[in-house]
């Protein structure tokens, strides 16, 4: 064990590397053990809520008519129609919205509101994964939220028709980090590897 030790110290990259691994591991592993401490407490875990079950804001109902087939249709009343969903400091990972829509929708956004915090705040939005199947995915990460909000379009005029608001776990795809913490993992330990090398050639040179 030792012998390893010190090999990898002699190989700083390769330490390097391999302590981003172990931190990763261990990220995901605290991650896993809130998760399922929260929805040991009722407080996380998987759900499915109906439209019903939201508060809308600026989407009224739309009747049927020409390019509006039958069915429970809404449409957006002004630029900021809004879903909200008073969770009450549930823990959140992955938040899906299901919704077909008639017409562009633009940005579909999601706000959080953390407990004790009185308002939404633009610094705490996550934007929606979208996939083509009318399915908007929310990768929160894990935090407790007090109240979500998602915005469904970013225009008046758009007809929609929310089918379910869902909440997941993340499951095994916590191991599979997101493009920035993929970066991060790539690119620090080569930082990491030439700091150690400066390190170590002052010290030399001091013992000289």
């Amino acid at each position: 064990m030792k012998q390893r030790l010190k090999q990898l110290a002699a190989r700083p990259l390769a330490a390097a590397y391999l302590l981003a691994v172990l931190l990763w591991l261990l990220f995901a592993a605290v991650g896993a053990a809130k998760s399922s401490l929260y929805t040991l407490r009722g407080l996380g875990g998987d759900c499915v809520l109906s439209a019903d079950q939201l508060q809308l804001v600026s989407l009224v109902d739309q009747e049927p008519g020409e390019g509006v087939p039958e069915g429970e249709w809404l449409v957006s009343s002004d630029s900021d129609p809004q879903l909200r969903w008073q969770c009450g400091g549930r823990y959140l990972e992955n938040v899906t919205l299901e919704m077909e829509s008639l017409w562009p929708t633009g940005a579909v956004v999601l706000y959080y509101r953390l407990p004790g915090q009185a308002d939404f705040s633009a610094t705490q939005m996550v934007y929606a994964q979208t996939q083509g199947d009318g399915r908007y995915t929310f990768r929160l990460g894990g935090i407790r939220a007090e109240e979500i909000r998602v915005d469904p379009a970013s225009q008046g005029g758009v007809v929609l028709r929310v089918e379910s608001l869902s909440c997941t776990t993340m499951g095994w795809s916590r191991l599979i980090p997101t493009w920035k913490q993929l970066a991060l993992l790539l690119g620090l330990p080569p930082v990491a590897a030439a700091l150690w090398r400066l390190a170590a050639a002052f010290v030399g040179k001091k013992k000289d």
